[in-house]
């Protein structure tokens, strides 16, 4: 298992000319895109993380699209500059994302399929374009627009919003005061309804998804008499400070829900696995004192199709899914 911590700074600064372009792509419309865009193959084999093959400043191979990273990074080695860095790259051009800047960073201990990963595509690309991760088989693809996905039309395909404001911004003055750009739905178990950040960067590798909680968070379930067992087990996560076994608890009786910013209920599960995070020097939610959740990537798989619109501050996933 591998997780990947949001970076709780986004460098936002003067962006530098910088292109990827797509060892494998359709530039034109995605056939089966929801809002349109350009299409990108991903490859979902590693703990249905999304990975893209895309070439950029010289080098290839796989770069996940994570959003859980606020700050877009390359490896250090490949591009043999000191760790933490920044560095700007140039390439063919692409539509999509025509400017911004990387941070050097050892990507060696992450599993990528197929080889290494070359590097992270983070939310400082990501919130300014609208995307879509279709993981149907047997190509799933993500589709990447400049433009923000019509709610009408996301509507009509059976999709209902679940983003909450403020986590999620194209325009970082939006956020709410000291959060990550990372998406936020929300989550209810039991009677108490959650915020859960959706980072694509950590793989759970778990088939009924695992949420990660906080200690807070932790607290109050079990304040509400909430039960859980423990369910230990060899699982290692590994983050941006080395590799650690959380606590795992089994809830017993109480379903995981997931409620609209109106708390309107639009999908429910059996009672979830918690995995209580509290290394904190990566930052992202064991660092909150709010109680907060996190789910990974193998949601976007149960799910099927996922829409993250940063111009309207947008989650969009299918009812009842």
């Amino acid at each position: 298992m591998r997780r990947r911590s949001a970076v709780t700074n986004r460098l936002f600064a003067a962006v530098l000319l910088l292109a990827l372009s797509v060892v494998t792509t359709t530039t034109a419309k995605a056939e089966n895109s929801i809002c349109g865009g350009t299409r990108i193959p991903i490859d979902t084999s590693v703990l249905s993380e999304p990975f893209a093959n895309l070439a950029l400043g010289g080098n290839k191979g796989n770069f996940l699209i994570d959003t859980g990273a606020t700050q877009s990074q390359v490896d250090r080695h490949r591009y043999g500059v000191p760790e933490g860095s920044k560095i700007s790259l140039s390439g063919l051009p692409l539509p999509l994302v025509q400017g911004g800047m990387f941070v050097a960073a050892d990507l060696r201990s992450f599993a990528a399929p197929r080889g290494e990963e070359l590097g992270v595509v983070g939310t400082d690309l990501l919130s300014l374009l609208s995307i879509e991760f279709h993981y149907e088989q047997p190509q799933p693809f993500a589709a990447l627009g400049r433009k923000a996905c019509d709610r009408t039309t996301l509507r009509r395909a059976g999709f209902i919003a679940v983003g909450l404001p403020g986590y999620y911004e194209a325009n970082l003055s939006g956020l709410k005061r000291g959060m990550p750009n990372v998406p936020v739905i929300s989550l209810r178990i039991g009677q108490v309804t959650l915020p859960a950040q959706v980072d694509t960067g950590y793989g759970d590798n778990n088939p009924r998804g695992v949420v990660q909680v906080n200690a807070a968070l932790m607290r109050t379930l079990r304040a509400t008499g909430v039960v859980a067992h423990s369910a230990p087990g060899p699982v290692v996560t590994v983050d941006c400070s080395g590799t650690y076994n959380y606590e795992r608890w089994q809830i017993e009786y109480e379903e995981l829900s997931i409620v609209t910013p109106g708390g309107i209920v639009i999908a429910s599960y059996p009672p979830p696995l918690l995995e209580v995070k509290t290394d904190a020097r990566c930052g992202g939610i064991s660092a909150f004192a709010e109680a907060f959740a996190q789910i990974g990537a193998s949601w976007l798989s149960r799910w099927g199709k996922t829409v993250f619109d940063g111009l309207n501050s947008a989650v969009w996933i299918p009812k009842g899914r």
